[in-house]
């Protein structure tokens, strides 16, 4: 029996990788999936300016779970981190998805930069709010409708923000408590990539740019650089949803890469 074509996923910052449930599922049928559960959280990859120690996170998880090169789909964070490990260890990968990926180039570029060195980068990422959340609740307090009331959360599909509760808290000592740390988190946003452009003309392997309609995240003036700095890259714009598109419009997105996916692997 043919083996299945290997999928690796990787999450948002913040999202466990089981929050994407329901996304995944699509591929069950035709792929054989592996998500590392919390990238940043391992001490062996401590979170270093540009997120270098994701990359080698990213890649040692790739080479323990895989044989041959994987497709990769990545989500903000995650993406930034495909495209990295793409970029510096081609020969692990056969193509790259990277979903609504927060690029910092241009004149981002510099002002990440001088931000990351003071407070301002908290004011331009969501780091500070991130650091500050509740990090614990009541046991019987349905968390479902807690997120749901969020602003981050107001659009997402109910099964998804039920797998991200299950997938981001645990019970301990009568309390629900975060898994992801928000101490990590925060520091994920602090550390965001200002060198994307040191990659430029490095990716060898067909890739999809996806961005949200409605994102206030990868916008036009931030993957028009992109673009430019890397031609093998098609852009393709999805027409529901903003920024958290996949936990938004789980179902209607992995409906569309799946039509998408036999054209840019070739088959």
């Amino acid at each position: 029996m043919k083996s299945k074509p290997g999928l690796h996923f990787a999450h948002a910052n913040g999202f466990p990788a089981g929050s994407y449930k329901k996304f995944l599922r699509h591929f069950d049928s035709d792929f054989d999936i592996a998500a590392l559960e919390k990238y940043g959280h391992d001490e062996r990859f401590p979170l270093k300016n540009n997120w270098d120690n994701q990359v080698h996170e990213m890649v040692e998880y790739i080479q323990q779970k895989f044989n041959n090169p994987v497709i990769a789909i990545g989500h903000s964070f995650g993406g930034v981190l495909s495209y990295m490990s793409a970029c510096s260890h081609p020969h692990l990968f056969k193509a790259l998805i990277l979903l609504d990926p927060p690029l910092v180039l241009g004149v981002a570029r510099h002002i990440f930069k001088f931000a990351k060195r003071n407070s301002l980068i908290d004011v331009i990422t969501p780091a500070k709010k991130t650091a500050n959340r509740n990090r614990e609740w009541p046991v019987e307090q349905d968390l479902v409708d807690y997120f749901a009331s969020r602003t981050l959360f107001k659009d997402m599909d109910k099964d998804c923000i039920h797998d991200y509760v299950e997938a981001v808290t645990k019970i301990e000592d009568n309390k629900r408590v975060l898994t992801f740390d928000p101490d990590i988190e925060a520091l994920i946003f602090r550390t965001i990539p200002d060198n994307l452009h040191q990659y430029s003309g490095k990716l060898k392997v067909p890739t999809v740019l996806m961005t949200a309609e409605h994102s206030n995240v990868c916008i036009p003036s931030l993957y028009g650089p992109f673009l430019r700095h890397n031609p093998i890259i098609q852009h393709v714009e999805f027409k529901q949803g903003g920024h958290m598109f996949p936990l938004e419009r789980p179902d209607a997105l992995a409906s569309e890469l799946l039509s998408l996916l036999p054209d840019l692997i070739g088959e």
